[in-house]
């Protein structure tokens, strides 16, 4: 007996650009992160327009010291990640989400690392992210990339309230992050 031949897509390297937003992709990310949000793990029922971040990406990221960046395979975005900037030294990161077909890819490694790049060299010094418990794949991900858990925010997080309805946070130390 031979084994069903596997779906081609998840047998091959996705071959991924990850671009700065721009609203051309916007229904893409909202229709991503509705999917990985709500179809996938059955919590946050907000619904496809639940999220008010996602419709004024450009001014609330870009346009505030932050950014948002999209990966892009053959004009689908297949995963996305934001910095928002929360004080001089400190941002946060929301939104890292990847299609389920792509994970274990280095779709997640090639946004983070654009999100890195753009951290450091914007003088950040401090990130800092919230998550659930249930998201055991993504915990391990950010504590492999340097993260150590964190009781609560630090005080200086000023845009903490779009992170407070997490449980779990993590920071890392971009001046103590081994290179």
């Amino acid at each position: 007996m031979s084994e069903a031949p596997k779906n081609e897509q998840s047998e091959r390297e996705p071959k991924v650009e990850v671009i700065g937003y721009t609203d051309e992709f916007k229904e893409q990310v909202k229709d991503l992160i509705y999917d990985v949000y709500e179809v996938e793990t059955g919590r946050y029922a907000r619904g496809r327009d639940g999220r008010p971040d996602l419709n004024i990406i450009k001014e609330n990221y870009q346009d505030s010291g932050g950014n948002f960046w999209v990966a892009v395979e053959s004009g689908k975005v297949i995963g996305t990640i934001g910095l928002l900037k929360q004080g001089k030294e400190i941002a946060s990161m929301h939104r890292f989400c990847v299609a389920k077909i792509f994970r274990g890819k280095g779709v997640s490694a090639k946004l983070f690392s654009t999100f890195l790049e753009f951290a450091e060299d914007q003088g950040y010094k401090k990130i800092v992210l919230g998550t659930t418990p249930d998201a055991k794949a993504a915990i391990k991900f950010y504590e492999r990339s340097g993260f150590k858990k964190i009781e609560s925010l630090p005080e200086d997080t000023a845009k903490g309230a779009s992170l407070s309805h997490n449980e779990l946070f993590y920071e890392i130390d971009l001046g103590k992050k081994e290179k």
